[in-house]
């Protein structure tokens, strides 16, 4: 299957992703122009308190996109030229306070696109065991909680959750740490 890619043009650009349409040539020799979205990679973190803890660190914030307030693992988008690793670090410093220093083992659950159909991002998702939380530190447009919950919470609150696959499947893998 050989497709030709063309030239690609930015239609929208916000602060969260662009609007591109570039133009392909299918298989069939059908020309058109295909819309996707660029958006920033993203990371979330299953975060353990203690390696023998039952005890999970949760954020609970408004979610624009669907206007709800949500419980999710600590998560958030890769800045400019940043690493996965060090968006991690920086936001969970940010959301709960949780230093490098505080990180006893951090483990790679996964990398995927979560919509490549239209999207060309990634997320990054990583399980955490850490010796404490701090103070969090979010950003001036960011008001959350620490939520802290026991396995079994957790697997209550990510089941009821309508909002958020990504932390279902992040859950799902987690519990070959357990």
């Amino acid at each position: 299957m050989n497709w030709k890619v063309g030239e690609t043009k930015e239609l929208i650009k916000t602060p969260i992703w662009t609007v591109c349409t570039t133009h392909k040539t299918d298989p069939a020799g059908r020309e058109r122009d295909y819309v996707t979205l660029k958006s920033p990679d993203w990371v979330c973190a299953v975060v353990r308190l203690g390696a023998q803890s039952d005890r999970f660190v949760m954020v609970r914030q408004f979610r624009h996109g669907i206007n709800k307030l949500t419980v999710e693992f600590p998560c958030g988008m890769v800045d400019g030229e940043e690493t996965a690793k060090e968006a991690l670090l920086r936001e969970l410093d940010e959301e709960v306070g949780i230093k490098d220093a505080n990180i006893v083992s951090a483990e790679l659950l996964y990398e995927a696109c979560p919509n490549p159909a239209f999207m060309n991002n990634r997320m990054s998702c990583y399980y955490l065991v850490v010796s404490g939380l701090g103070n969090s530190r979010p950003d001036e447009d960011e008001f959350l909680e620490t939520v802290v919950m026991s396995a079994k919470e957790v697997d209550e609150t990510v089941a009821a959750a309508d909002y958020n696959v990504m932390m279902k499947h992040a859950w799902l893998l987690c519990k070959r740490f357990l």
